[in-house]
């Protein structure tokens, strides 16, 4: 008998609940004004193709004077079967405030693959990373972007049907400080 009270009144509360919510009016739209400085949504994708054991690169361009902030990148890894790929990414950032972009200011980023299993002759590979990284498009008077590198543990056969690492990275782009 006390059991069941307790069934009907959590069932009451619940019934007012829901019905509450669904006569509440919609919530008003948001509007955000946009400041000069802010932040703006990036995403951008590369293809690397990899000849062979050496790292063959390509290079993602920043916009001038801007920051790309990296929240996110994923790759995904296409090879003949019985061949495995490597991958990373590369870039600068002013970290010792010096304005010359040198050795203290390339930073390496490795991106960890998981075998995906092979489809139609072609081994595939993905990554997905969340992941904070900076890179500035301009330290002093040089101009730099982000380098995407690939590389095979052998050569390929003759005329691969499908070899090739795609990269896409997504974050947003905000003003050098320097560079304000």
């Amino acid at each position: 008998m006390y059991n069941m009270r307790i069934k009907r009144v959590i069932g009451v509360v619940f019934l007012l609940t829901f019905v509450a919510q669904a006569s509440s009016p919609a919530p008003l739209p948001v509007t955000v004004m946009k400041q000069p400085g802010e932040r703006k949504a990036f995403q951008a994708r590369i293809a690397v193709t990899p000849l062979g054991t050496g790292f063959q690169y390509q290079v993602l361009q920043i916009p001038a004077g801007k920051r790309l902030v990296i929240e996110n990148v994923s790759a995904i890894a296409r090879s003949p079967e019985g061949l495995r790929m490597e991958v990373n990414f590369f870039c600068y950032i002013d970290n010792n405030g010096d304005g010359v972009g040198d050795i203290a200011d390339i930073t390496f980023h490795r991106i960890a693959l998981t075998d995906q299993g092979v489809f139609d002759g072609t081994a595939i590979a993905s990554a997905n990373h969340k992941v904070l990284v900076f890179a500035d498009e301009l330290i002093g008077t040089g101009h730099y972007g982000i380098t995407a590198q690939a590389r095979l543990n052998a050569p390929p056969a003759h005329n691969p049907p499908l070899l090739q690492a795609q990269f896409t990275f997504s974050g947003y782009l905000e003003d050098i400080p320097d560079a304000q």
